[in-house]
């Protein structure tokens, strides 16, 4: 039944060389990595996972498969006898925060394979590039690509960093402006984003740093100092979301210091009131006994006499208060 077909990967080849170049969409993968006389061919696998077509054209061990299929796995680097697998992730914005998405890297001699969960991918430049024949693509190999993808997927956390430091200077100046709750919730968020971009980024550093060592056979000599850059590049990402860390925890404190500052005012004003009615009730307190020898009780302006001075106290106490800077 057609409701029952099995979903294909969607497969596509980016073949190339100095003064030519190829783009097309292939049904399996033998038609996909023999694509003819190119310089490097670049595969494409999106969606569900060939496993035996993998296995069978590309001789992926148990390994590889098994890191593939795995739902979350730690960035890695497998060096064998002629190829090399690479497991990252990519790091998406989406409406609640942020996504990481898997992909696999494959290189051996002239051809390159990358494997992923869905469509869609941060090697768009790269693509472009290739296709308009700028920069060093049709120059160089498959290492030089192999660089050029990993530069991608590196150089897109920085915009998602970027991002995650204004919404931390917003956040600055609303706590100034208006410290409520809603606040305190958006930068636990933003410091959950920050977790999350370091446990993706932080692996990397001892990927970058086997890829330039143990594969370093697989990269030319213009090439494997590129590789190496990559490790340094990390370092610096990874330099700014500690920054930006450090930067959150501040934003805390700085919450709670503006909501401790409120509430320090609050209870001044309400001791100033306090402090205005001690006097006031004083007075009040001794004309309300009710004695029955107080001449003042029987005078016609008592009364009125009595409002004047309780309202000369509490000016003179609030002129005395604005002196002293307490209001």
């Amino acid at each position: 039944m057609k409701g029952n077909k099995e979903k294909r990967p969607g497969i596509t080849v980016m073949a190339y060389s100095r003064d030519k170049f190829l783009s097309k969409k292939a049904e399996t993968l033998r038609d996909a990595i023999f694509p003819g006389n190119y310089k490097v061919a670049w595969v494409n696998v999106e969606g569900p996972l060939p496993v035996e077509e993998l296995k069978s054209e590309l001789g992926f061990p148990d390994a590889i498969v098994r890191s593939l299929a795995k739902g979350s796995g730690r960035p890695r680097v497998m060096v064998f006898g002629d190829y090399l697998f690479l497991l990252l992730h990519q790091v998406y914005e989406i409406e609640s925060g942020l996504k990481r998405e898997k992909i696999g890297i494959f290189l051996r001699g002239n051809l390159l394979v990358t494997v992923q969960e869905v469509s869609g991918d941060v090697f768009g430049p790269v693509r472009e590039s290739i296709r308009q024949g700028e920069g060093l693509f049709r120059e160089r190999g498959a290492d030089y690509l192999l660089f050029a993808l990993l530069e991608a997927i590196v150089e897109n956390y920085v915009p998602i960093i970027e991002r995650i430091s204004s919404k931390m200077e917003e956040l600055g100046t609303r706590i100034l402006s208006k410290g409520d709750e809603s606040v305190l919730h958006r930068i636990h968020g933003i410091r959950g984003e920050i977790l999350f971009m370091k446990r993706t980024v932080f692996p990397l550093l001892e990927a970058f740093r086997k890829l330039g060592f143990e594969g370093s056979r697989f990269f030319s000599e213009e090439s494997l100092p590129l590789i190496r850059e990559l490790h340094d590049h990390v370092l610096e990402v990874l330099e700014i979301l500690e920054s930006q860390g450090e930067m959150a925890n501040s934003l805390v404190e700085l919450y709670y210091s503006t909501i401790s500052m409120k509430t320090n005012d609050i209870i001044r004003i309400l001791t100033v009131v306090s402090t205005i009615f001690i006097p006031l009730t004083f007075i009040t307190g001794i004309y309300g006994m009710n004695f029955r020898y107080m001449p003042e009780l029987y005078w016609r302006y008592g009364y009125p006499a009595v409002l004047i001075v309780m309202l000369a106290i509490a000016i003179g106490m609030l002129v005395y208060f604005k002196r002293k800077g307490w209001i």
